[in-house]
C-alpha cells in the first residue's frame, strides 16, 4: 500500500497560537521554517478589555487552542505570545506547557521557552533586551528573564509611550532596528528582541551584518525550536542560520 504523503507539510505539520490582532507571527514563522514543514494557525481570543486578563487566559488554556485544530495531526505546537509567559511567570509557564502536552499528546513550546533554548544553545548568560511592551509588561519580562538565571545588561523599550499592546502591531522592523542598533556596544552575550507582534527578521539580518553579537527574536527562536522538535536534522546549529 502506498504511503500517503500530504502535499503541504510532508515532513511535519505544526500548529501555532497567535494573539487575535497579531499580524506578524504567521509570516515570520513561515519565512523561517523549512519548506517541507507545514504551519497552521489558530487565534487566541478573550472578551476582556484587560490585557493582563487576556494574556493570563491564553496560556492557561493551551489545550483549547490545540484542540481547535480538530483532526489535523500536529507534530508540535508553538505558543506565539511571549507576554503571556511574562504574566504567568517561569514556574507556571513550565507547568502549563507540561500539562498541555500530557492532555493532548502534542509537544508544546512557548516563544519564551524557545528563546531560552536558543540562548542555552549559543551559550549566553547575559542579554540586552529590546521589547515593545507597556512599562508594566516590560517589568514582568525583566523578572522572567532574571528568574531564569540570565543577567540583563541593557533594557530598551521600542516606544516608551506605548500603553496598549495593540499598538505593538503598528511597529515595523525599522523601529526594532533603530533600537537594536543602540546596543552595538553592549557587554551582553546576546541581543534579544522580545515580542511576537514586532517584526524583527529584517532587523536581525541587517544587525547581523553590522555586529558580531548574536541576535534573537521571539518568532525566530520559536521557528528554530519547533524545527528541532519535528525535524531535528533540518535545524541549524544556531537560530540565525534559518535566515
Amino acid at each position: 500500500m502506498t504511503k500517503h504523503v500530504p502535499d503541504y507539510g510532508p515532513r511535519a505539520r505544526i500548529g501555532i497560537a497567535v494573539p487575535h490582532s497579531n499580524p506578524t507571527v504567521e509570516p515570520e514563522i513561515r519565512m523561517t521554517l523549512p519548506d517541507n514543514i507545514g504551519v497552521y494557525a489558530t487565534r487566541l481570543t478573550h472578551a476582556s478589555e484587560s490585557v493582563e486578563t487576556r494574556l493570563n487566559h491564553y496560556i492557561r488554556n493551551i489545550p483549547l487552542a490545540i484542540n481547535s485544530f480538530g483532526e489535523i495531526r500536529l507534530a508540535a505546537f508553538g505558543f506565539g505570545c511571549t507576554g503571556s509567559s511574562y504574566v504567568a511567570g517561569l514556574e507556571n509557564e513550565e507547568n502549563f506547557t507540561y500539562q498541555a502536552h500530557n492532555e493532548t499528546s502534542v509537544p508544546v513550546i512557548t516563544a519564551a521557552q524557545a528563546i531560552r533554548k536558543a540562548l542555552d544553545q549559543i551559550g549566553c548568560s547575559s542579554i540586552a533586551l529590546v521589547s515593545p511592551y507597556p512599562d508594566w509588561l516590560a517589568e514582568l519580562g525583566y523578572e522572567y528573564w532574571e528568574s531564569s538565571g540570565l543577567k540583563i545588561m541593557d533594557r530598551l523599550r521600542v516606544n516608551p509611550t506605548l500603553t496598549d499592546t495593540h499598538r505593538i502591531y503598528e511597529l515595523t522592523s525599522q523601529d526594532a532596528l533603530d533600537q537594536m542598533r543602540k546596543l552595538k556596544e553592549t557587554d551582553a552575550d546576546c541581543i534579544v528582541a522580545s515580542g511576537t507582534g514586532m517584526p524583527t527578521l529584517k532587523a536581525i539580518r541587517k544587525l547581523g551584518s553590522e555586529t558580531g553579537i548574536p541576535v534573537l527574536s521571539s518568532n525566530l527562536s520559536l521557528a528554530w525550536a519547533l524545527t528541532k522538535i519535528v525535524s531535528p536534522e533540518q535545524a541549524p546549529p544556531l537560530p540565525q542560520d534559518l535566515l
